[in-house]
């Protein structure tokens, strides 16, 4: 068997029995709320200000800026490899003129 919990009655049951606390008990409890509400806010002032803190700064927050890293990096990837093809096809193409104009010899390349 379950019980649906209505807030309205729990608030009414609540505001009853605080009547019946003494001001002593109602000030603790004041105090102990305050204390409580500032510790739990405390972290997220601290998230908020956290330019001192690298690794939550530096961490994407948003799609778009997932999409821009990710964008970047296929940008550096893609400049890497046609870098490397162009360092590469001119060392062949330095290999084929030095073969044609016989600074090497032929007989180097054939086994």
């Amino acid at each position: 068997m379950t019980t649906k919990l209505d807030p309205d009655k729990i608030t009414r049951i609540l505001n009853q029995s605080i009547r019946k606390l003494d001001d002593e008990t109602l000030s603790s409890l004041q105090q102990s709320r305050a204390k409580a509400l500032q510790s739990q806010a405390a972290p997220v002032r601290m998230l908020r200000f956290a330019g001192n803190n690298l690794t939550h700064s530096l961490l994407p927050h948003s799609a778009r800026q997932w999409v821009t890293i990710t964008m970047l990096a296929l940008a550096l990837a893609v400049g890497a490899n046609l870098w490397w093809q162009h360092h590469h096809e001119q060392q062949i193409d330095e290999l084929d003129v030095a073969i044609l104009t016989d600074e090497l010899p032929i007989e180097l390349f054939i086994d």
